[in-house]
């Protein structure tokens, strides 16, 4: 009896240990910069995932965010996200002359619906990404779609808003896919992952930017 008293608390002290030295490895990623690159192909197999189509850049600093997808063909959009004012800005230019959209938190969280409450399922097999262990997720939406998810348990992703169709993940996704209803995938894989210190000014409006409503700048584009 005594045997098995001491067993168990010795089955439950390494337990106890264990995760706490899992929690201790997690950091949470509150200022730095992560890169992906950005390849596009079709959907079947990942065929297609051959030509480097541009690069996707997320910087945090606090509850901060700064998203810059820049591709070869010339495309560039800017996201400037405040999460203590909750101000949204799109920077854009259109012929020449340099814009910040005011985007609403409300038209954002009704893009993120259908990827809301996603279910998870971690995958045998891992993989090493951006010099980061990374386990492998299937992704289920409401809808009955999936896609495949490398994650780094190492970092611990600060806010809910980081990645757009994965609302409210817990850990690093340095691998992932966005498709769109045409077929079309485009993927993301971290080449870099680095937590240093970053300037505000990377959060605000540049000067030289016009600030204008949404309904503003559709108006234009018509």
């Amino acid at each position: 009896m005594k045997l098995s008293i001491k067993k168990a608390l010795l089955v439950l002290f390494l337990g106890i240990f264990c995760t706490a030295t899992d929690l201790l490895a997690q950091k949470s990623f509150v200022e730095g910069v992560i890169n992906y690159s950005v390849t596009i192909g079709p959907l079947a197999g990942g065929a297609g995932f051959s030509e480097h189509a541009g690069n996707y850049m997320i910087t945090i600093k606090g509850k901060n965010i700064r998203k810059e997808l820049v591709m070869n063909s010339g495309y560039r959009n800017v996201i400037l996200e405040n999460g203590n004012t909750g101000a949204i800005y799109s920077l854009q230019t259109v012929a020449g002359q340099h814009y910040a959209i005011q985007l609403k938190t409300a038209d954002l969280d009704e893009k993120q619906k259908p990827y809301k409450d996603f279910k998870e399922k971690e995958e045998a097999g891992s993989m090493t990404i951006a010099g980061e262990k990374c386990s492998k997720v299937t992704i289920t939406y409401k809808d009955g779609s999936n896609s495949i998810v490398y994650i780094t348990k190492d970092w611990v992703a600060p806010e809910a808003i980081l990645f757009d169709r994965l609302p409210g993940i817990k850990y690093m996704p340095l691998s992932f896919e966005y498709r769109n209803e045409e077929g079309i995938t485009m993927h993301f894989a971290a080449e870099k992952i680095e937590a240093q210190p970053i300037e505000s000014a990377q959060f605000r409006v540049p000067p030289d930017y016009k600030i204008i409503s949404n309904s503003e700048y559709k108006s234009m584009r018509r």
